[in-house]
């Protein structure tokens, strides 16, 4: 059985094609050798686990290597005799399989330690009896941050490093916690009802600067060894660009694509050549992978972050669709909650949807919110127009839209349809798009008025529509120019402005404008 692209927990280079990661590894390892405790902190299946079986795997040799999970370990954390006694059961069971030698001698260890104290003297005893410097890794630590418990633990963890540095104890040489959040700015309760507050004695921990995204040099190794495997052909440097492209290098998401690739297209995609992907493919495999009834545990995530947190769905949304603009700033609560879960990235100074994956799937899901808001109204009428000759007549598409905005929402405050205009023009366009094609938003950072969707119809049909707000003449040459040159990246000749304008005093009209070797069909609504 060959391997397979793995979306799903860890990777094994024995069942799963892999990127190489050594570059990554490199950096971790002289953490690792210069005795440093550090947190591995990413946004959900961004490689943390996988990081930690490479190193349990490449440094075996050298250390030993003792790999804990306190993920579905609730109970441990209840008391400190339960954490005790479960971090020494954690520790013996490990060793079952890292070290069997040290099992026995560790059991007996074990049986004196019923506090924090006796625990210290356990550690210290038990790297002794090692025989070699040990390295300790804990995934899934902020399953049980809001703990005192667990603090203790983690002071306990530092107390002996200091102590070690001054040669007056005996500790792991060195600690590698990961988690979604970064155990260094611990948020928690101290006592029940308390107020949350910053209380993390992490402070000792290194920074962990490594990207631990997938660039386009690191995806190519893994489409080489998948080619190497199974003689698909490819162009591995475009579609390794491609695939970051779409992704931004998040490992799942490279990954995913890849499987679908590999694992659906051909039964979906009649013009998918399983012997040959091109970055046609790719792109059918991320328009198929953000398609509304498209699930994956990673979608539900991104989701459940935004519907369980009002101010982070206010942000998000406001960027997103109503096209503002804010200042990438770690020390902002917010938007480092938005970083943390990989929603947001920073991109030159300000914050943007993190790929262009989420970028569709947010779109998606807040054009979906507010269709069953009730705030819209029927949004179009069947019209035998729109398709003619298998070809999606964008430009009728925009005029009805005109004509629907004038009848129905002329009389709406500016605020409203500032807010709200590029998701009523989404929503219009749906029913007359979907299960013939697909459309998606191009994110443009830096210009927090235009908004660029990429509509694709039948088999070979790709049109963009650019959406922006009116904000006088010299801007609309300028945004002209601009849709003109994103053509050329497309390909295209042609392209449509549909433009927002408030103004009291405004005109109904459209035009069409040369720029160059490219026709701009524009409506004003």
């Amino acid at each position: 059985m060959r391997r397979e692209f793995n979306a799903t927990g860890s990777c094994n280079p024995e069942l799963h094609y892999m990127v190489d990661v050594s570059g990554k590894f490199a950096h971790v390892r002289n953490l690792v050798a210069r005795g440093k405790y550090f947190t591995i902190n990413r946004p959900r299946q961004y490689g943390k686990t996988t990081m930690l079986f490479e190193l349990l795997r490449r440094l075996g040799d050298e250390y030993l290597v003792l790999p804990l999970s306190f993920e579905g370990s609730d109970k441990m954390f209840t008391s400190e005799d339960d954490f005790v006694a479960s971090f020494v059961g954690k520790l013996v069971r490990t060793l079952q399989f890292n070290c069997p030698a040290l099992v026995d001698p560790t059991r007996e260890l074990g049986k004196a330690v019923s506090s924090s104290d006796d625990l210290s003297q356990f550690i210290t005893d038990f790297v002794l009896q090692a025989g070699r410097d040990v390295v300790l890794m804990i995934d899934e630590v902020d399953k049980s941050s809001n703990s005192q418990v667990f603090l203790s633990f983690l002071g306990l963890l530092r107390e002996k490093y200091l102590l070690q540095a001054q040669q007056q104890d005996r500790t792991f040489r060195s600690v590698i916690l990961t988690g979604v959040h970064d155990v260094k700015s611990l948020k928690m309760k101290v006592r029940e009802g308390s107020e949350t507050k910053l209380n993390s004695p992490w402070n000792i921990a290194a920074d962990f600067n490594v990207d631990m995204s997938f660039n386009p040099a690191e995806i190519k190794t893994m489409l080489a060894d998948y080619a190497s495997e199974t003689d698909v052909q490819m162009d591995r440097d475009a579609i390794s660009a491609r695939l970051h492209y779409c992704t931004s290098g998040h490992p799942f998401l490279v990954s995913k694509l890849c499987k679908i690739l590999d694992e659906e297209a051909s039964d979906q995609n009649p013009d998918f050549e399983p012997a040959h992907w091109t970055v046609e493919d790719v792109d059918w495999a991320f328009r198929w992978v953000t398609r509304p009834m498209y699930q994956t545990t990673n979608f539900d995530d991104l989701i459940k972050n935004l519907e369980n947190n009002a101010d982070l769905y206010a942000m998000v949304r406001a960027l997103a669709v109503e096209g503002r603009a804010f200042a990438a700033s770690a020390d902002n609560p917010l938007v480092n909650l938005a970083l943390t879960y990989g929603i947001l990235t920073g991109q030159n100074g300000a914050v943007a949807i993190a790929n262009r994956v989420y970028e569709q799937r947010i779109a998606t899901y807040l054009q979906s919110k507010q269709e069953t808001s009730g705030l819209f109204r029927t949004l179009s009428v069947p019209d035998i127009d729109y398709v003619i000759d298998e070809q999606l007549q964008l430009g009728h598409v925009l005029t009805k839209f005109q004509a629907f905005m004038r009848e129905h929402y002329s009389d709406r405050d500016v605020d409203f349809l500032e807010r709200e205009g590029r998701l009523l023009f989404m929503s219009f366009l749906k029913p007359i798009v979907n299960g013939r094609g697909f459309m998606w938003k191009e994110p443009v950072v830096g210009d927090e008025r235009r908004m660029d969707l990429v509509v694709t119809f039948g088999r070979s049909q790709k049109e963009v529509v650019e959406l922006k707000i009116w904000r006088g003449e010299a801007y609309h040459q300028r945004g002209l120019q601009q849709l003109s040159d994103y053509l050329d990246t497309q390909g295209l000749k042609t392209g449509y402005l549909l433009i927002f304008d408030f103004r009291a005093d405004k005109e109904w009209k459209s035009d069409e404008t040369a720029v160059g070797d490219k026709r701009i069909s524009a409506v004003w609504v």
